[in-house]
């Protein structure tokens, strides 16, 4: 049924230099279980990247293309592809534990619990994979195609479909809890803080409801689709957006934090990175953004050779996203300056996973590669 291929990184004549040395990783390092590494989308790792230098480790190649970013925890790395197969690999190696066949393409990235692994397909499923056996625990059909990646709070677990709902289901039973009907298509992803939900809709609004009821708090209309996911800190939410611009608003209030919102020359479905003092993002026009938290005014920028779609992480000072140039670029974060890449056969679309020091991203070429 499948034929997953585990290629482990072979020495080169190209590679003479020495290994950088290991860094200590944190005492409270945290596995990155879900699509952007946290409740909140801030994709903030806690383990430390190498500054200098990008190494391979090993690769796994599926039947077809990856468009999901990978999630890790207890041990294994999931992912789904364009063979609709969904894949359970070890962290340390890629070998192949188990596969989980769906209907459809795969690009909903996965989150992972203490019992269960959640994900969605273009079959119009959600799936709850058992991930120590591989079985499946339970579905739940929607009415299009899921592409939105799942967030947890409590007992629930959220997500949205094309069907034009965002979704709450009892993580342990499937059996919908609520939904919320929006006016398009859900492509965004989930951010959860003190109780409430966001998440953008390609009907042009942004969406704040209260987690528990479904009941809306407040919405934002922005001149385009939102496919972009929001990500929360210091009390702001933000969010890239179809019509060229990235927003900052009061997340209590849904009021404007910036003067004005920061526009690109294209749009922006890359999800940002927040730290304390900077936005991080990349746009379809091909460049990579940094912004000032306070006041939304550009701090620097870097130009890759192809769109951005990737999303990206922060870890040890070093911003990392891909390009469909088909490079994984580590940035400086202060200056955006090169630190290193790593360049795929094809595009990095997907966003990278980090944890214990190893970035973990997908590419079109149909790899998964642990990078350190």
């Amino acid at each position: 049924m499948f034929a997953c291929n585990n290629e482990e990184a072979k020495p080169t004549t190209e590679n003479k230099e020495a290994a950088p040395k290991e860094i200590k990783q944190p005492e409270n390092s945290k596995p990155w279980i879900k699509f952007r590494g946290n409740t909140q989308n801030t994709g903030i790792a806690t383990s430390y990247v190498q500054k200098e230098k990008s190494e391979l480790l090993w690769k796994v190649k599926a039947n077809a293309r990856i468009s999901t970013s990978p999630s890790v925890g207890y041990g294994i790395v999931f992912f789904g592809a364009a063979d609709s197969i969904f894949y359970a690999v070890k962290v340390e190696n890629g070998e192949i534990i188990w596969e989980f066949p769906t209907g459809g393409d795969i690009r909903s990235n996965p989150y992972i619990d203490e019992e269960n692994v959640y994900f969605g397909s273009s079959d119009g499923t959600f799936y709850a994979v058992n991930w120590k056996s591989g079985k499946e625990a339970w579905t739940f059909k929607t009415g299009d195609i899921i592409m939105s990646s799942p967030n947890m709070l409590g007992e629930n677990i959220y997500f949205g479909s094309y069907d034009g709902n965002f979704y709450c289901l009892n993580k342990s039973t499937g059996k919908k809890v609520w939904s919320y009907k929006t006016g398009d298509a859900i492509y965004s992803s989930a951010a959860i803080y003190d109780g409430k939900i966001a998440f953008g809709s390609m009907d042009h609004s942004l969406y704040v409801l209260d987690a528990n009821t479904g009941d809306l708090a407040w919405k934002f209309e922005a001149k385009d689709g939102i496919g972009s996911s929001p990500a929360i800190a210091n009390g702001q939410i933000y969010f890239g957006c179809d019509d060229h611009a990235m927003y900052a608003l009061d997340f209590k209030t849904g009021e404007s934090v910036w003067s004005k919102p920061f526009q690109t020359s294209a749009p922006i479905n890359s999800s940002p990175a927040v730290d304390n003092e900077r936005v991080y993002f990349g746009s379809y026009d091909y460049r990579f953004y940094a912004l000032n938290i306070k006041t939304g005014e550009k701090e620097w920028e870097f130009t890759t050779q192809q769109v951005i779609h990737s999303s990206p992480a922060l870890s040890n000072g070093i911003i990392i996203f891909g390009s469909d140039d088909n490079n994984l670029y580590g940035l400086d974060a202060v200056t955006g300056e090169e630190a290193w890449h790593y360049t795929a056969i094809d595009r990095v679309h997907t966003s990278p996973a980090i944890f214990e020091g190893k970035m973990f991203i997908a590419s079109y070429d149909g790899h998964l590669y642990c990078i350190k």
